[in-house]
């Protein structure tokens, strides 16, 4: 009984090892190889506390809900803020006001974390206002969120921009033609 525990033993070790990563791919490798759905991630200093909030899915797209969850710590201790968070979603809009799409809501902690489901209407460029007072101290923080690919509202600025130079080389370049004619025709009369 012995040797066949034996014989089974020596027969397990000389079989091939399975390691818990995928094989022929080093782990640094891994997100390239077998990418993720990206993850919004943003950490902020406000006064005594820093602020984490990370986004479910990083790129949202129109229609679907996001999970945001805001964390709120003492960078001192590490101790979670125990008050409430307030959540505003503002479309960000170059020229007009920026609009309200979600809130503002208010949430208590729950698990170490304040959570919010925003779903957004369209591709655009948002504002997540996140708004607490701690310590008797008000705190608002505007982060960034891109849903779909709206692009950049600077092409539009830079584009504008450029056929407003163009116009106004056009126009100077007509009345420097003009003022030489008006001479022209003064020197031609004079004569």
């Amino acid at each position: 009984m012995i040797l066949r525990v034996a014989a089974l033993v020596v027969l397990l070790g000389a079989l091939p090892a399975v390691a818990h990563h995928i094989l022929g791919i080093p782990h640094y490798a891994y997100d390239e190889q077998y990418p993720q759905t990206p993850v919004l991630t943003y950490r902020v200093d406000a006064g005594p506390h820093e602020v984490k909030m990370t986004g479910y899915p990083g790129v949202p797209r129109p229609g679907e809900r996001t999970s945001l969850h805001v964390y709120v710590v003492r960078r001192d201790t590490g101790a979670p803020f125990t008050g409430t968070v307030t959540l505003t979603v503002l479309r960000d809009r170059l020229l007009a006001s920026d609009s309200i799409v979600y809130g503002p809501i208010t949430a208590t902690l729950e698990e170490a974390v304040f959570k919010f489901f925003p779903e957004f209407e369209a591709e655009a460029n948002y504002l997540a206002r996140i708004q607490f007072d701690a310590e008797d101290e008000p705190w608002t923080i505007d982060l960034p969120i891109v849903v779909g690919e709206p692009g950049s509202p600077w092409l539009v600025v830079s584009i504008v921009g450029t056929v407003t130079v163009i116009f106004l080389l056009v126009v100077r370049a007509l009345r420097i033609k003009q003022r030489r004619r008006t001479r022209e025709i003064a020197r031609a009369v004079r004569t």
